[in-house]
C-alpha cells in the first residue's frame, strides 16, 4: 500500500509542459510583406542587403567584442559549473584525513591506569571517510536536470542579447548617417541664408529695403546656426555609443565617420514566416520555455523532500598510539553505516518549499505566455511602423520637391519686387523644415525596419 502511494505521488511530479498559447494563423500586416520580396533575404544576416561594408564590419566586430555578449557567454560557464555541482551529488564524496593528538589524562583518575592508558597518550590517525546519498527517488536527478535546463536558458539569453546587440549597432549606425544628412541640410541652408543676408545687405545699402528685411535675414541665419550645434553634439554622442557597443573606448571611432554617406534607405525584404516560428527564433521566448521546464524539475525535487533519504557512510583508517605501529595491519579500523531518514515533523518547512517552488513554476508559465504575446505585439507594431513610415517618406519627398520649386520662384519674385522678404523667408523656412522632417522620417523608417528584424529574431543562425 505504501509503495502504491509513493508511485502515485511520483506520477504527480511530471514537469509542467509547454503552455498552449493561441497563435494567429498569420500576422495582420503580413499582406504587405509579399510586396517586399520577403523570401529573398536571409534573416540571420539581414544587414547584408544594405550593401554597406562599414555597417557589416561594425556588426561583425560587435558580435565578437561587445561586453554584454561576453558577460552572457560567461554566464553559460557559470551555469555549467552549477550543473557540475548538482550532478556531483549523485556520486559518493570521499575525503582523506590525517591527524595527530597528544592527551594528558587526569592524575586523579589514576585508579584505573590500565583502562586510561597512562598519563600521556599519543594518537596517530590516517585514512578515508565517505558519504553517499543514494538517489533513491530521483530528487538529486531532478535538481541536476533543472541545472541542465538553466544552461539551455542561458544559451538562449546569449542568443537574445546577440540579436539585440546587432540591432543596436544597426540602429545607431542609421541614426548617425541621418545626423550627417541633417547636418548637411542645415549647412546647405546656412549657405542659402548667408546668400540672402548678402542680398538684403546690398539692397539695404542701395536704399531699396528697410532694416526689417536685413534683421530678419540675419536672425534666420543665426537660427540655422543654433540648429547645427545640437546635431553635431548628437553625432558625437552616437559615435561614442557605437564604440561602446563594439567594446572600444568612446573616442576610438571619432575619425571613422569623417566620410559623409547617405542613410542606407532601401526597401527591406522581410522573410516574415508564420507566427508559430517565433517560438523557435525568438531567444527570449525560448529562454522563458527552458525556465519553465527548470521550474517544473525543481517542483519535483521539492516534493521528493517528503520521501525517505538513504545514505551510506563509511570510514577506513589506521589508528595507533605508537608511531612505529601506525601502519601495521592490526592498526586498521573501519566502519560502514547505512542510514534511512524519513522526515516526520519539520514545522511545515517542506510543504512551504513545495508551495514556493510551485508558485515559481506558475510564474514561469505566465512569463512564457507573456513573452509569446510580447513577441507577437512587437512584430505587429514594428511592421505597421515600417510600412506607415515608408508611405510617409513618399509623401514627404513630394512635399520637399514642391517646396524647392516654391522657394526658387519666391526668390525670383522677391528680386523682381513682386513679393516681400517675409514671404521668401517663410518659404525658405518651410523648405528647411520639410527636408529635416523627410530626413527624420527616413531614419524612423530604417530603425523601424531594424526593429522588425529584431522582433523576428533576426541576426542569429538557428
Amino acid at each position: 500500500m505504501r509503495l502504491f502511494i509513493i508511485l502515485v505521488f511520483l506520477a504527480g511530479c511530471t514537469p509542467m509542459r509547454q503552455p498552449q498559447v493561441c497563435l494567429p494563423e498569420k500576422f495582420t500586416e503580413g499582406d504587405y510583406v509579399g510586396q517586399c520580396g520577403g523570401e529573398t533575404t536571409e534573416l540571420a544576416t539581414w544587414w547584408e542587403q544594405f550593401q554597406d561594408n562599414q555597417l557589416s564590419e561594425l556588426i561583425v566586430q560587435a558580435i565578437g567584442c561587445n561586453h554584454d555578449l561576453r558577460i552572457t557567454r560567461e554566464r553559460i560557464c557559470e551555469a555549467r559549473a552549477n550543473f557540475g555541482t548538482e550532478f556531483s551529488r549523485l556520486m559518493p564524496y570521499v575525503d582523506a584525513f590525517a591527524s595527530y593528538e597528544r592527551l594528558r589524562n587526569s592524575d586523579t583518575l589514576a585508579a584505573r591506569p590500565l583502562f586510561l592508558g597512562g598519563t600521556f597518550i599519543d594518537v596517530y590517525q590516517i585514512g578515508f571517510d565517505s558519504i553517499w546519498e543514494i538517489d533513491l527517488f530521483g530528487k538529486i536527478t531532478d535538481r541536476a536536470h533543472a541545472a541542465a535546463l538553466d544552461i539551455m536558458a542561458q544559451k538562449e539569453l546569449v542568443r537574445d542579447v546577440h540579436v539585440s546587440v546587432v540591432s543596436e549597432v544597426a540602429k545607431n549606425y542609421f541614426i548617425l548617417r541621418n545626423l550627417q544628412d541633417r547636418i548637411a541640410i542645415t549647412q546647405r541652408h546656412i549657405d542659402i541664408e548667408e546668400h540672402l543676408v548678402a542680398i538684403t545687405q546690398d539692397r539695404f545699402n542701395a536704399g531699396f529695403i528697410s532694416e526689417l528685411d536685413l534683421y530678419t535675414a540675419k536672425a534666420t541665419l543665426e537660427e540655422r546656426y543654433s540648429d547645427l550645434y545640437p546635431l553635431e553634439m548628437r553625432f558625437k554622442q552616437t559615435v561614442y555609443s557605437i564604440a561602446v557597443l563594439l567594446g572600444l573606448n568612446p573616442e576610438s571611432l571619432e575619425h571613422c565617420f569623417d566620410e559623409v554617406r547617405p542613410i542606407p534607405c532601401v526597401t527591406g525584404k522581410i522573410p516574415l514566416g508564420l507566427p508559430s516560428e517565433l517560438l523557435c527564433r525568438r531567444g527570449d521566448v525560448r529562454q522563458a520555455e527552458y525556465n519553465l521546464y527548470a521550474a517544473g524539475a525543481r517542483v519535483c525535487a521539492a516534493r521528493k523532500e517528503l520521501f525517505p533519504t538513504l545514505s551510506l557512510e563509511g570510514m577506513f583508517e589506521f589508528a595507533s598510539g605508537f608511531f612505529t605501529k601506525w601502519f601495521q595491519g592490526n592498526s586498521r579500523q573501519w566502519t560502514i553505516s547505512p542510514s534511512l531518514t524519513l522526515p516526520l515533523f519539520h514545522g511545515g518547512q517542506i510543504r512551504s518549499w513545495i508551495a514556493a517552488a510551485t508558485s515559481r513554476q506558475w510564474q514561469a508559465a505566465l512569463a512564457y505566455e507573456q513573452s509569446v504575446l510580447n513577441a507577437l505585439k512587437e512584430v505587429e507594431s514594428t511592421l505597421v511602423a515600417y510600412f506607415e513610415e515608408g508611405a510617409r517618406v513618399s509623401s514627404l519627398q513630394e512635399e520637399v520637391e514642391n517646396y524647392r520649386n516654391a522657394r526658387d520662384l519666391a526668390e525670383t519674385l522677391y528680386l523682381g519686387g513682386k513679393v516681400d522678404f517675409l514671404y521668401l523667408i517663410q518659404v525658405e523656412r518651410d523648405l528647411y523644415n520639410a527636408e529635416i522632417l523627410l530626413s527624420i522620417t527616413k531614419e524612423d523608417m530604417m530603425t523601424s525596419l531594424v526593429a522588425v528584424y529584431k522582433s523576428l529574431g533576426g541576426g542569429w543562425e538557428c
